[in-house]
């Protein structure tokens, strides 16, 4: 049974490898051609125009990464997927930091950032890969560690960031060199340290841990507590029940205004505590975010947020595997582009004094929703956050939305992303009769759910997600033995070849 598994996975691969490589070698063939025909120029504009799919125009069932809805219809989910990002940033800022001006700083800042360096991934993968960056909570332990920030109603407005900004571009060029290494001898050798059975268990526990955060959140009052059980039915009735595909494809955007007015009903007719639009009128409609760029490089500081780069890595290529389970597409051909435009989203979001931009796990559960997985989507939506990143209003609107609203809205996503990572699961078959697989995915998860405050290792602070990215790598090694020791004897044979022919290409000829 094992070895006609291992025979369709072989199998399945080389298909994918094959593919690539032969509408790699069409579109030479097709630049060649041209630039015989019409020139060097042409043949350049010939490859930048052809460098993005041509999105076909399609607005029934599924829409795939190479097609798009109607032009409104891009608008509309791309205003969802804002929502989700932003949404997610305000739920764990509201837990991870206690200061208000230092949560309102990251937020508006995140927002505009996010949509740049989507647009910058948007680019690098080639408009192949519908993912959107939003900013990353897997930093926030070691940033306040290295910050020496504490997390206190009390606590002053954060100031020591220079060495944070230093550390996070050192970790963005590591992280770009890495990218570069991928593009160059393929992906294969990562899932050595990161099978499915890894990054299964990575994305399930990334749901479970934030489900935990907004379940906190929902249950700060009885009356939080019955809006985000209605919040988060209504949000799935009108997913499944909804008598048009456009409404169900929108159900969380939905679900969050008529939670919103709900609530405020509720506060009118004194049933509830109603909403606070003080900081609605108080805030200003345009203002220019707050950017940081002062640096300062602390080997300290250094080592202490390094590490968070083996999560990324993680992380990313669970969220590839899990797009690749929804849109059945194989998606891990691209995994050196989306690694490099992750990097360029931490290193930009370095420079402006933010949290890191990363792959964010909560779209992937919008996905999984709307089943629109058109990364042009993803453009309108990046394009929408640039916009509103100027628009104080709409910040000061998003945290005005109650506790209750918000976290139904989230408990609802942060259920699809623990589903996605089990669906990984589910999509490589993996043998749970085996008790290597069942410590391997179970442990990880049982520590993302219980692991709520970060654990302290020296300098080191590592949250839940970050913990179980950590502890199922490192069960992977330690239980796998010697049958993964000859799985790994393979990769690295072939990464010997490749850089020994590399080095006789460029070495001199004896005389």
């Amino acid at each position: 049974m094992n070895s006609s598994i291992h025979i369709i996975k072989k199998q399945s691969i080389m298909s994918d490898a094959t593919d690539l490589e032969t509408s790699l070698n069409e579109h030479n063939d097709t630049f060649r051609s041209v630039c015989r025909q019409h020139g060097l120029r042409k043949a350049v504009a010939f490859s930048i125009i052809h460098y993005f799919p041509h999105y076909a125009h399609n607005n029934s069932g599924s829409i795939q990464i190479e097609e798009r809805p109607s032009w409104l219809q891009c608008v509309t989910y791309g205003i969802q997927h804002v929502l989700a990002m932003f949404s997610n940033v305000v739920v764990i800022l509201r837990y991870k930091l206690k200061h208000l001006q230092h949560r309102l700083k990251i937020a508006i800042a995140s927002i505009l950032f996010s949509g740049i360096s989507t647009l910058l991934f948007f680019i690098t993968t080639a408009g192949r890969v519908p993912s959107y960056l939003g900013c990353s909570g897997s930093f926030i332990g070691s940033i306040l560690a290295v910050s020496g920030y504490t997390r206190t109603g009390n606590s002053s407005f954060n100031q020591n960031t220079a060495p944070v900004q230093g550390a996070i571009f050192i970790l963005s060029l590591v992280y770009m060199a890495i990218s570069f290494l991928v593009m160059l001898v393929g992906y294969h050798w990562l899932e050595f340290f990161m099978p499915p059975i890894v990054t299964g268990s990575i994305i399930a526990g990334i749901g479970f841990h934030l489900s935990f955060i907004s379940y906190r959140q929902a249950t700060s009052t009885s009356f939080d507590s019955y809006l985000a059980i209605a919040t988060a039915l209504i949000v799935m009735l009108i997913s499944v029940y909804a008598p048009t595909q456009i409404l169900k494809r929108i159900a969380l955007l939905l679900g969050t205004i008529i939670g919103y007015f709900i609530y405020a009903m509720c506060g009118l007719k004194d049933i509830g505590p109603g909403i606070d639009y003080s900081g609605i009128v108080s805030s200003a409609w345009v203002k220019v975010p707050p950017i940081g760029t002062h640096f300062e490089f602390h080997s300290s500081a250094i080592s202490t947020i390094m590490p968070i780069l083996i999560v990324l890595l993680a992380e990313n290529l669970g969220h590839m595997k899990a797009i690749g389970s929804i849109t059945s597409r194989p998606m891990l051909k691209h995994m050196g582009r989306a690694y490099l435009g992750d990097a360029v989203g931490c290193l930009l979001t370095s420079l402006g004094g933010t949290l890191p931009s990363t792959t964010y796990a909560e779209n992937i559960g919008v996905l999984s929703v709307t089943r629109v997985f058109s990364p042009l989507v993803i453009v309108f939506a990046a394009l929408f956050a640039i916009l509103l990143g100027f628009f104080a209003k709409f910040n000061a609107v998003v945290r005005s939305i109650p506790d209750g609203v918000l976290a139904g809205v989230m408990f609802v996503l942060y259920a699809l992303i623990a589903m996605t990572g089990i669906r990984i699961w589910v999509a490589s078959r993996i043998d749970f009769n085996n008790s290597q697989n069942i410590f391997i995915g179970g442990i990880p998860v049982l520590i993302a759910v219980v692991l709520q405050t970060p654990v302290q290792l020296g300098n080191f602070q590592l949250d839940g997600i970050g913990a179980a990215t950590f502890g199922a790598i490192i069960l992977n090694q330690l239980l796998q033995g010697y049958d993964g020791m000859k799985r790994c004897y393979p990769y690295i044979r072939k990464l010997k070849t490749f850089f020994s022919d590399k080095l006789r290409r460029f070495s001199l000829p004896r005389s």
